[in-house]
Parts: C-alpha cells; sequence; structure tokens
C-alpha cells in the first residue's frame, strides 16, 4: 500500500526516527483510512557531502 520516502542528513537520532515514522505512518494511515499495517515508511539519510543547497554542498555551509 502506500510508500513513504523521507530523504534528509543523517543529524537525526534514532528517537527522533522512530518518533517520525510513528507520527507519518498515522496521519497516512488516517488519510487512506487503512491499517498502519498498511503503511511503509523509507528513512534515507544522507552525509552532508551528498547534499547540495543553493548551489553548494551542505557540508560546506556549516
Amino acid at each position: 500500500m502506500p510508500v513513504i520516502t523521507i530523504a534528509g542528513n543523517e543529524n537525526i537520532s534514532i528517537e527522533d526516527k522512530r518518533e517520525m515514522v510513528k507520527k507519518v505512518s498515522e496521519t497516512v494511515a488516517e488519510a487512506y483510512g487503512l491499517p498502519i499495517e498498511a503503511i511503509t515508511v523509507l528513512v534515507q539519510a544522507y552525509k552532508t557531502d551528498d547534499i547540495g543547497v543553493a548551489g553548494e554542498l551542505l557540508s560546506d555551509r556549516k
């Protein structure tokens, strides 16, 4: 059923990932009228060297 992909940098704790996945799953399940078991969430974590923002690497913006 629905698959949600969340892509961002790797600066998120496992606890925050758990909470994010739970909240997103609950919201999407409610919107689709599906059980939460039907929802899949993929979390893609990228190094700041692999993210470009405004024409430069995120790691260079620190």
